[in-house]
């Protein structure tokens, strides 16, 4: 993985990829707990990502309800 961030919309399709390759089949145990424990560092990242954004859209909305609750200049 880069160093660059990744998008949340990137981490769920790897997660798929991974679901994936699990619910084939084809590989062995220690593969298979390798590729949970990459999962579940990517399920952590992902629900970050839902927080911070979460935390920045109650910000706007703080703001937004300051400036309509303002008395109007007339």
């Amino acid at each position: 993985m880069s160093e660059k961030k990744e998008s949340f919309e990137a981490k769920i399709l790897e997660l798929e990829s991974l679901v994936q390759k699990l619910e084939d089949g084809n590989i062995g145990l220690e593969e298979s707990k390798e590729i949970y424990k990459q999962g579940i560092k990517i399920a952590k990242s992902a629900n970050g990502i839902i927080k911070k954004t979460e935390l920045e859209i109650n910000t706007i909305k703080e703001e937004l309800d300051k400036q309509l609750n303002e008395p109007q200049d007339q």
